[in-house]
C-alpha cells in the first residue's frame, strides 16, 4: 500500500514538472466573437492576426508567429484565428479575411492598418511588430541583395575578424534621410564589386547596438568605415553615389577626390545660423544655456542637403521665441576643433550647454531640430 502511495506521489510531480515546463504561449487564440475582439482592441494598439484555414496545413507560419509573440511580448499583441472553426467562421468574414491557406493583418490603435507584407521568418516578424509603420527594413528590400546585412555587435565582429575581402561598412539608422538616399547606390555598388570587395550594413539604431556606435565613434549617419583582415583602416570621404564607393573600394588610401572650391556658408549666409571658429567658439558658447553645433565639410553632400534643413530650423526658432542658439563650424578650417571633439564623419551635430558638451544629437531635418530645441527649453524651465 505505502509502496503504491509513493509510486502514485512520484506520478503526480512528474506530471505537474512536465506542465510547469510548458510555458503559456503569448499568442490569444480563444477569442470566439467581435465583442471579444473589440474589447482586445480597446486595450491593444499594436495587434497582428494571422488567419488560418486550418492549423496542420500552417504548421510552419504558426511556428514563426508564435515564436515572434514570444519575443514581442509586451510590445505587440499576436492573434490567430482558424477559420475553418464555426465559432470564428463570423469573425474572418467580418474583417475581410481569405485564408488561401493563411492571411495576416495588423491593427493599429483599434483600425485595420495593413496586409502584413514582410517575410515570413520569426525575425521580419518582430522587426515589423516593434515598428510597424516604418519603411521596409533594407535586409528584406531586394535592392539590397548583395549587401551583407550584419544584425549585432557580436556578429559584426566575428564577421569583421573571418571575412578576408576589403569591407566597407555602412552604419546607418533606418530614419535618417541622407541614409535613405545612399542605399541604392551602395546596393548598386555592392552588385558591381561582388565577388571581389564586400560592402555590408548595420542598424546602429537599434538600442542592441548602441555599444557599435561608441566602439567605433560613431556620430553622425551614415558612416562608411573601411576593414582589411577585421582591421578598420579608412573612413570613406568620397563621392555619395555609386561611382564614388566603387572607385574607393578599388584604391581605399588614394586622397580623398578634389571637390570644385565651395561658396563659404559664413559669408553667403544672411540667416540666423550663428559661424563658429577657433578664435570665437568658446566666447560664443559660454553664456549660452543651449546650443546646436553642426560640424560640416562644404563639399560634403549630406552637409548640403542639411544646411537648408538647419537655416529653416533657426527661423522657426527666431519666430516662435524659442530659446537656444543653431551655430555652424567649418571643420575643415578649424580641424583642431573637430579633432577636439571627435568628429569623425560630416555632418556631425553636437549640444552644448553654457560652453559644456553635453551630448551628440541625431537630427537633421528642421521640424526634428525645432522639436528638440523645444524639448530642452522645457528641461530648463522645469529645473
Amino acid at each position: 500500500m505505502k509502496l503504491s502511495v509513493y509510486i502514485f506521489i512520484i506520478a503526480a510531480v512528474g506530471i505537474a514538472s512536465v506542465y510547469a515546463k510548458t510555458p503559456k504561449s503569448p499568442v490569444i487564440d480563444n477569442i470566439t466573437d467581435m465583442k471579444e475582439l473589440k474589447k482586445l482592441f480597446r486595450t491593444k494598439t499594436n495587434v497582428l492576426i494571422l488567419f488560418v484555414s486550418g492549423t496542420k496545413e500552417n504548421n510552419a507560419v504558426l511556428a514563426s508567429f508564435r515564436e515572434a509573440a514570444q519575443t514581442v511580448k509586451g510590445q505587440g499583441t499576436m492573434v490567430l484565428f482558424d477559420c475553418n472553426n464555426s465559432e470564428v467562421k463570423k469573425i474572418c468574414k467580418k474583417l475581410k479575411a481569405a485564408p488561401a491557406p493563411f492571411a495576416l493583418k495588423h491593427f493599429k490603435d483599434g483600425d485595420f492598418h495593413k496586409d502584413y507584407d514582410r517575410q515570413l521568418t520569426t525575425t521580419s516578424m518582430v522587426n515589423f511588430m516593434r515598428d510597424p509603420i516604418g519603411d521596409l527594413p533594407w535586409e528584406e528590400d531586394p535592392i539590397g541583395v548583395d549587401v551583407v546585412h550584419v544584425p549585432d555587435a557580436v556578429t559584426l565582429g566575428k564577421f569583421l575578424k573571418k571575412e578576408v575581402k576589403p569591407t566597407l561598412v555602412m552604419f546607418y539608422a533606418p530614419w535618417c534621410g541622407f541614409c535613405k538616399t545612399l542605399k541604392p547606390e551602395f546596393s548598386a555598388a555592392a552588385t558591381e564589386l561582388k565577388g571581389r570587395y564586400v560592402l555590408a550594413a548595420i542598424d546602429v539604431n537599434r538600442p542592441e547596438n548602441s555599444i557599435i556606435r561608441k566602439q567605433y565613434n560613431i556620430t553622425g549617419f551614415p558612416t562608411l568605415l573601411y576593414y582589411e583582415n577585421g582591421r578598420m583602416k579608412y573612413t570613406f570621404e568620397g563621392e555619395n553615389n555609386k561611382a564614388g564607393i566603387v572607385a574607393f573600394m578599388k584604391n581605399p588610401a588614394a586622397p580623398p577626390p578634389t571637390k570644385p572650391k565651395e561658396a563659404d556658408w559664413a559669408s553667403e549666409s544672411s540667416s540666423e545660423i550663428v559661424h563658429l571658429t577657433a578664435g570665437n567658439f568658446e566666447p560664443a558658447l559660454k553664456d549660452e544655456k543651449s546650443v546646436l553645433v553642426m560640424f560640416y565639410a562644404p563639399w560634403c553632400g549630406f552637409c548640403k542637403k542639411m544646411k537648408p534643413e538647419y537655416e529653416k530650423a533657426a527661423e522657426i526658432m527666431k519666430v516662435k521665441n524659442i530659446p537656444g542658439v543653431l551655430a555652424a563650424l567649418d571643420a575643415t578650417k578649424e580641424a583642431s576643433l573637430g579633432q577636439q571633439y571627435g568628429v569623425k564623419g560630416y555632418p556631425t551635430v553636437k549640444y552644448f550647454s553654457n560652453g559644456e558638451f553635453k551630448f551628440d544629437v541625431n537630427v537633421r531635418d528642421s521640424d526634428k531640430i525645432v522639436k528638440f530645441m523645444e524639448v530642452r527649453f522645457d528641461l530648463f524651465s522645469i529645473l
